[in-house]
């Protein structure tokens, strides 16, 4: 159990190692992506297995990646934006491309500022340190006194024990919730859903059956986000418009387009909730754990 703690540790480790491109280049989506799901799994990974871990800096490390995966986090949820409106203005008319067209420029302009925000997230002592520590966590392990600590505990155990309480978790906060739900508390959920997807995916190359109750986790995943995209596309728009009334001191109304645009987040919003709904039951269904045969 603790040499496959430390591999998952390490595999998303190397992961981050791959894109520290984007210290001297601007980061693609993708990249931004990419790095920002390596930061979140380390995260899960490092509290799931915190009882093999030197705890001290666990901790540490954890509240550091937090850190760091907020300033990615500011700059991938313009670039969902972004995409998200593209989508919408083909199949809109020529008028709404020239009506959001200071928006998308305002777009691209916030992420500009984020990008330059995480160049100097890449380029601070933090960052350092944090890199510093995973790699003396990592190249260390596993201590002896790890060892001695778990060298009775199989993956077996470990999987049984680890998922069963990450699984625990998310049905505790989502028999609570329904479609009327505050969407602090959806947010939360998707939280916890992601935390089980990963904890999941950690097991998968010894436990393969264990890829149905992941996608199941990913799904509840999804569809979640999809809520909280919508919502915090919303804001952006409706930030946007106070700004614009500011601006023109309320002389001039916000273009309809922007308008229409924020209504369309609205009812993603709304047909998020009620595909959550629908999704619940089908999680509770796909994620039954059995582990199986151990490959």
């Amino acid at each position: 159990m603790i040499a496959l703690a430390y591999r998952c540790l390490r595999n998303d480790y190397e992961s981050l190692l791959e894109r520290e491109t984007q210290r001297v280049s601007p980061p693609t989506p993708k990249d931004v992506h990419q790095t920002r799901i390596a930061a979140h799994r380390l995260r899960v990974g490092l509290k799931l297995f915190a009882p093999l871990l030197p705890g001290d800096l666990s901790r540490c490390l954890r509240r550091d990646l937090r850190w760091f995966a907020r300033t990615l986090g500011a700059v991938r949820d313009i670039d969902v934006h972004a995409k998200s409106l593209r989508r919408h203005l083909r199949s809109e008319g020529e008028r709404s491309a020239r009506e959001l067209g200071d928006f998308e420029l305002a777009l691209r302009h916030d992420r500009t500022a984020a990008q330059e925000e995480l160049r100097g997230v890449f380029a601070s002592a933090r960052y350092a340190a944090l890199m510093a520590s995973l790699s003396e966590l990592l190249d260390g392990a596993p201590t002896p006194a790890a060892l001695r600590r778990g060298h009775s505990c199989t993956v077996g155990e470990g999987a049984a024990h680890y998922l069963k309480r990450a699984r625990r978790r998310v049905i505790e906060r989502g028999r609570k919730l329904d479609s009327e739900s505050p969407a602090d508390e959806l947010h939360r959920l998707r939280i916890r859903a992601k935390h089980l997807r990963y904890a999941l995916e950690f097991f998968l190359a010894t436990y393969p059956g264990l890829e149905v109750a992941a996608a199941a986790a990913k799904a509840l995943q999804n569809v979640l986000g999809k809520h909280h995209d919508a919502l915090t596309q919303r804001r952006r728009v409706q930030g946007y418009k106070r700004a614009l009334r500011k601006r023109h001191r309320n002389d001039a109304a916000a273009p309809e387009a922007l308008t229409e645009w924020g209504s369309t987040l609205h009812r993603r919003a709304q047909q998020a909730r009620l595909d959550f709904a629908a999704e619940w039951p089908r999680f509770l269904a796909g994620t039954r754990l059995s582990l199986g045969r151990q490959r």
